[in-house]
């Protein structure tokens, strides 16, 4: 695994270098294997970036034809729903660029059975991956939470041990708690990922994720460190105030 952090003034230049780093790898995927596979992320933080990958010059440089959108978590509510990851992602992004609609691929957690919902997601990946092991991604784009989650994983719960499955109904200390959600081997199998976080109330999970204090137990996105690509983080300078070790971009 490479670990790279870089420490933004603002939102915007953060926002900024995430697009230009998006384009790079979706640039790099295409020419390598013809497709690039992306999965989002849910939350605000993202909403900035997701906003200028739809608008010029950005849009341009990108073939969306070529690309496939997954999400990494979902809220089980109904796709227009106010609090539905793909609701934000669809209007901020997806509605804006020229990518098929077969190419999208959100997940169905507004079924009433969230393991089938669950079952039916990890299908339909192993179906675009062509794979019967764990896809994967060109790029995982991850947020981080107050208190270290990441994806729908929360502290010490059951989720952070799964091996097996690649995305389970989840129950979780926040609104809306029934949640669907991307497993660890998943997040550590991907080829890039982005972390996005901002915000003082992030600093000090932050400290603790990048210094190695805690455990994933306590802090589930310290599982990343086990990512097998490269683990981009880039920070506000409010997010990295707790950080000994500090990399201004």
């Amino acid at each position: 695994m490479q670990q790279r952090i870089a420490i933004y003034p603002d939102s915007e230049s953060l926002s900024q270098e995430a697009a230009r780093l998006v384009i790079r790898l979706a640039q790099e995927a295409i020419v390598t294997h013809g497709r690039f596979t992306l999965a989002l992320a849910g939350g605000s933080t993202p909403r900035k970036l997701y906003s200028l990958l739809a608008s010029d010059p950005y849009r341009g440089q990108i073939d969306w034809t070529r690309v496939d959108i997954f999400w990494s978590d979902e809220r089980c509510v109904p796709p227009d729903h106010p609090e539905s990851n793909y609701r934000m992602a669809y209007e901020v992004m997806l509605s804006k660029l020229p990518i098929p609609a077969a190419n999208i691929h959100r997940m169905p957690a507004e079924q009433a059975d969230r393991q089938a919902a669950a079952e039916s997601y990890a299908a339909e990946l192993r179906r675009v991956f062509g794979t019967a092991g764990v896809p994967v991604f060109d790029l995982i784009q991850l947020g981080m939470g107050p208190e270290g989650h990441t994806a729908s994983l929360f502290p010490h719960q059951a989720a952070l041990h799964e091996r097996e499955r690649l995305v389970l109904p989840v129950s979780v200390p926040k609104p809306p708690p029934e949640r669907l959600t991307f497993t660890p081997p998943i997040l550590q199998a991907a080829r890039h990922i982005l972390f996005l976080v901002t915000g003082s109330d992030k600093a000090e999970a932050v400290r603790a994720v990048l210094e190695d204090q805690g455990s994933p137990d306590d802090y589930p996105a310290r599982l990343v460190h086990a990512a097998a690509g490269e683990v981009a983080w880039l920070l506000d300078t409010a997010a990295a105030a707790a950080l000994q070790r500090r990399s201004t971009a």
